[in-house]
């Protein structure tokens, strides 16, 4: 599967928002609540397109996906 292939699938099965507890189940437990919370905080994470609201912390999909394929490396 190439780079775009990926983002393709990925703009497809993910839901427009994406919650940080979530994103463990999503990600098929690839990358948990936890790790999130430690790349926001050394601001390693996706910045842009991260919100709050109460104590929840969102991402917006694409965002999410930039960030998520920019740090992925292909195998092949």
């Amino acid at each position: 599967m190439t780079t775009d292939e990926l983002r393709e699938h990925l703009l497809i099965t993910l839901p427009p928002v994406i919650s940080r507890k979530g994103i463990e189940d999503l990600t098929g437990g690839l990358i948990k609540a936890k790790t999130m919370r430690m790349l926001d905080c050394q601001g390693s994470g996706p910045i842009e397109g991260r919100f709050k609201r109460g104590r929840k912390v969102f991402y917006s999909r694409e965002h999410f996906i930039d960030w998520f394929i920019e740090d992925s490396q292909p195998l092949v």
